[in-house]
């Protein structure tokens, strides 16, 4: 797995092996970041990976120039492999490595996001409500930030209000890629 795209591109990322997490493919992540840069300047944005795995994709904003980048994973080993990955790509602006369960992350969580990519484990399909949810009612978004979530189902029951406007919806064999805009009333 590489970097593709900004400053990094195409500097090498490890990933934890085994089944314990899933890596976001390379053609999913570029179109992603594709669509992202029609939404967003990547430059100053406050980005929140909550199931980071190897931290692939707060990496990837980093590298096109995002100013922090805040990892959580729930999984230690997952957490160390982005020690890693940070540390091999000598970035400052990672401000928080947390291991702990996405709630609890969210409960200490206080600084405005503008980027949140939600890719939980494919097994836990209510989280992705929780979060957004949770960010809108605490004040946790700035005014039109991204959030990208990805899933193994299609997130039809997923309740938004007026202020969440669905930007994208992609399918990519078996992972469904939606992207929304926090447009606050």
């Amino acid at each position: 797995m590489n970097i593709i795209g900004g400053t990094l591109k195409g500097k090498k990322l490890i990933t934890l092996e085994g089944k314990d997490t899933r890596p976001t493919l390379t053609r999913i992540k570029e179109n992603i970041f594709n669509i992202l840069q029609n939404y967003s300047q990547f430059t100053d944005l406050i980005v929140v990976d909550v199931f980071a795995g190897s931290g692939s994709l707060a990496l990837e904003s980093l590298s096109r120039q995002a100013k922090f980048a805040y990892l959580n994973d729930s999984n230690l080993e997952a957490c160390k492999i982005i020690k890693r990955n940070i540390a091999n790509c000598r970035f400052d602006k990672i401000t928080l490595v947390s291991n702990v369960d996405y709630q609890t992350f969210f409960k200490t969580f206080k600084t405005k996001l503008d980027l949140l990519f939600i890719d939980p484990p494919f097994a836990d399909i209510t989280c992705q409500q929780w979060i957004l949810d949770y960010c809108q009612k605490h004040n946790l978004l700035n005014p039109k930030a991204l959030i990208v979530l990805e899933t193994n189902v299609y997130l039809k029951d997923l309740s938004l209000n007026s202020d969440f406007t669905i930007l994208s919806e992609k399918k990519y064999g078996k992972i469904y890629i939606t992207i929304i805009q926090y447009q606050k009333q």
